[in-house]
């Protein structure tokens, strides 16, 4: 069933939206004196001061608008989208570590997987994939693909802790996000992390694990094109296709549009995945050096979910824990009741607006919409419906034979529509030489409607309609159709920030001060019988960040950084659930949920020559309202929940080395000790789990790669090895998921241009070539897994946490080539 959002895109978005490009006509007509000074090109600091070959800085005229403060501007390496952007070119054996290791000399801890990398991984990869080689990057694969959802967590912090950045807009600020939903690889140029406390200009409030900023490809100044045509196994197919137009006349405008379709087999049970998907851009470069670019995603998406497995389960059955394959009546485990279905786009309007040399104004609204239905089944009978707390009399459910009085087997979707829209904009002024001040405001408004109902399934066991439709619902005695959840959630964040960058010492030297102020109102309306109707969570947050870094002489470098992250309560959590069977309130919202608070800091080493490339970095957490992720079964639908665990404390050390290649070999290693834990007890069922001490959930100690890349031009290949050490999946630290190993492989081969077919290419990935089988990581995090004392003296019952089951074997077999 569809329904309609209340509230649409605020009339201010459209307005700054018109006023933006109005801005940017009149910033095109201004004298090109300016544009002049704002076009001259800057002298990077990694190429100029560190030689470092293989990152090529271009210092956009649109982005760099006279003399700069800061050489190193990691705001536009961290995402923020202000001053110098950073393109990393090259194939790899130009790169050092094989593209993995594209470091900056900003003041925070950065790294990046750039073009020479993503390149030779699978044409069907994500995002989450791409960075799953860096420090501290821990990332569980359900598919060998790339294509389904996964889990990723940065130093011990999962996706919720990140915020991703799509061409520098927040792609999401709350809820949860899946980076297969949002870029086809090929189309990205760089995926950088930059773990750790926020820039204060970046837009999202939610990182205390850092930003991840995917960069689309820029349209390039000539027409063409690529094809990619990949096959593999489980009867893998994937094709893809882009055009570029060029410069188009004299407009001063280029763009790409690129197409893909992707169609492949559940590699361990029934089922299958299929997505389609667009990524587009479009670039209008004005005379004075200011730039506009639009950039629209759009993805269709629907795959098997695969069933997670508790440690009994999976010591039983392995990776043969599956849906069933055929139906029969009272089976809720049939893979066609556990559909993912979703539908989504975002478009973002960068616009870098040169108004004098030294005054530069950056506006970047962006809007994201989308549907989605979580997929379950429930065995409900007549004689024991609820809706709300209010129990159903008269109800008639109807079955292929006609109506009965006994339970029928229902389809439990909850589908969902969600509209996300903000701005980010600021003001740039370097007031000298040495100093750039930045001013600036992020707005969000979120609004997301969550209708849960029940729909029939047809003869075969299917359900009649994935998305809710009205045709196949389970209506009440009273013609209105049968919800066991009618939720609507608004959320309006405004953000303030301003700060100053600085530079002295002919740019050795760099000093960074910033502050960012954080309003958040959470408005939730829940329209089932029994429930409080309307919750409110009002709150605010400061947010003082400070930055150096110190450049000894052109190899050695030193940096330090300290902040303070502040992350919302998500919206889901100031809401009851109710069971449709029972009439039970089996979640309680949490109406004082309060925002999570950690202070941030990082000191790190760089050191790079004409061999080497390194960084190092010690870091320490210090958590209060520390917000947790679990998911509980709620009607037979898997939902996340969320525990405040108080306080927590976090420190270690990353490390990421690289090479240069030598004879076409590129060598790279990182890894990450951490030290996380409990610094206080947990609350659970009225009393409290002597949690103090133990260690934190999803922490592995221990977490390495190993990358080995060899690129003549023609012949490339790498292979990958990574490792992660044992992390508890309860606060009681009473179950483990154990460590693991797999190993990646790509090989290929360049041919030379065959008339108007220009790089003609070869490629084999072979995913997990040892076809190692283990769980990839902690799907519901438990308080304890076995019957434990409470502090109290009471007894408390324990509960199986869920995992991820890692991704088999499988090989895919691409051919690419440019026109």
């Amino acid at each position: 069933m569809k329904k309609e959002f209340g509230v649409m895109v605020p009339l201010s978005i459209s307005r700054l939206i018109l006023l933006s490009t109005t801005v940017l006509s009149i910033a095109g007509a201004m004298p090109a004196a300016h544009a002049a000074t704002a076009a001259a090109p800057v002298a990077s600091q990694p190429d100029a001061a560190h030689g470092k070959g293989t990152a090529k800085t271009v210092a956009k005229p649109a982005s760099k608008p006279g003399p700069a403060p800061s050489a190193e501007d990691d705001s536009t390496i961290d995402g923020s989208g202000s001053a110098e952007d950073v393109a990393v070119t090259g194939l790899t054996h130009r790169s050092a570590g094989g593209g993995l290791l594209a470091i900056s000399n900003s003041v925070k801890s950065s790294v990046a997987s750039t073009r020479a990398y993503i390149q030779t991984q699978p044409a069907t990869t994500n995002p989450q994939r791409l960075i799953a080689m860096q420090p501290g990057a821990v990332v569980a694969s359900q598919d060998p693909y790339g294509v389904q959802p996964g889990g990723i967590t940065v130093r011990g912090l999962n996706n919720n802790e990140i915020i991703w950045l799509f061409e520098d807009s927040p792609i999401t600020n709350d809820g949860t996000f899946y980076p297969n939903e949002a870029v086809d690889a090929l189309n990205l140029e760089e995926v950088r992390l930059s773990p750790g406390s926020t820039n204060f200009d970046v837009p999202g409030s939610n990182g205390a694990a850092g930003t991840i900023r995917m960069a689309l490809h820029d349209p390039s100044h000539k027409m063409g094109g690529m094809v990619n045509v990949t096959y593999g196994s489980y009867d893998t197919r994937q094709v893809f296709g882009r055009f570029e137009t060029g410069d188009i006349g004299h407009t001063g405008l280029r763009a790409f549009v690129s197409y893909s379709n992707f169609l492949g087999n559940d590699w361990r049970g029934p089922g299958n995945t299929w997505r389609q998907h667009v990524d587009s851009k479009i670039i209008k470069d004005w005379h004075n050096g200011s730039q506009t670019a639009l950039s629209v995603e759009w993805t269709d998406l629907n795959f098997q979910l695969e069933r997670p497995p508790t440690m009994a389960a999976w010591n039983t059955y392995g990776k043969n824990y599956n849906y069933t394959s055929t139906f029969t009546p009272g089976d809720t485990n049939y893979y066609k009741l556990h559909q993912n279905v979703y539908e989504g786009m975002f478009a973002t309007l960068n616009n870098k607006i040169i108004l004098r040399h030294n005054l530069m104004l950056n506006v970047a609204p962006y809007v994201y919409y989308a549907r989605a239905a979580a997929p379950g089944a429930v065995n409900l009978s007549p004689t024991s419906a609820y809706t709300g707390t209010q129990k159903i009399e008269g109800l008639q459910l109807e079955t292929q034979n006609g109506p009965t009085a006994n339970s029928a087997t229902l389809y439990s979707g909850s589908p969902a529509l969600f509209l996300r829209s903000g701005i980010n904009a600021s003001l740039a002024w370097d007031i000298d030489r040495h100093n750039r001040f930045i001013f600036g405001d992020w707005y969000a408004f979120t609004e997301q409607s969550s209708f849960g109902q029940f729909n029939y399934l047809n003869a075969s066991g299917s359900p009649e309609s994935l998305w809710g439709a009205r045709s196949s619902a389970v209506y009440l005695p009273n013609g209105k159709i049968y919800s066991f959840a009618d939720v609507l959630n608004r959320v309006q964040t405004d953000q303030i920030f301003l700060g100053d960058r600085m530079n002295y010492l002919d740019h050795r030297l760099s000093l960074e001060f910033g502050f960012k102020y954080l309003f958040y109102r959470a408005q939730n309306f829940n329209r089932i019988p029994g429930v409080t109707y309307n919750t409110n969570n009002n709150q605010t947050a400061p947010m003082p960040s400070l930055g150096a870094r110190y450049d000894f002489n052109s190899h050695h470098e030193v940096f330090l950084d300290a902040g303070v992250n502040s992350r919302v309560p998500d919206p889901s959590q100031i809401a009851d659930s109710v069971s449709a069977t029972t009439g039970k309130i089996t979640g309680r919202a949490s109406r004082d949920q309060k925002i999570e608070n950690s202070i941030i800091e990082e000191l790190g080493y760089r050191y790079n020559d004409n061999y080497l490339t390194a960084q190092a970095t010690l870091f320490n957490y210090n958590f209060t309202n520390r917000q947790v992720s679990t998911v509980v079964n709620q009607n037979n639908t898997l939902v996340t929940q969320y525990v405040n665990a108080g306080g927590q404390t976090s420190r270690g050390a990353d490390v990421s080395v690289g090479s240069r290649p030598f004879h076409h070999f590129s060598l790279f290693l990182s890894g990450e000790y951490l030290h996380a834990t409990i610094d206080n007890n947990v609350p659970r069922q009225g009393t409290y789990l002597p949690t103090a001490g133990k260690t934190a959930t999803g922490s592995p100690t221990w977490t390495g790669n190993v990358s080995l890349s060899y690129d003549d031009s023609k012949f490339f290949g790498n292979i990958q090895m990574h490792y992660v050490s044992g992390q508890y999946a309860t606060f009681m630290n009473d179950e483990k998921l154990p460590g693991y190993k797999t190993v990646d492989m790509s090989l290929g081969y360049r041919f030379p241009n065959v008339g108007p077919v220009k790089a003609p290419k070869l490629q084999l990935n072979l995913v997990n070539l040892t076809n190692n089988h283990y769980l990839a990581g902690i799907y519901s995090t438990q308080f304890n897994a076995k019957t434990t004392r409470a502090v109290n003296g009471t007894m408390v019952s324990g509960s199986a946490p869920l995992y991820i089951v890692g991704s088999g074997f499988a090989a895919m077999f691409s051919v690419s080539a440019a026109l």
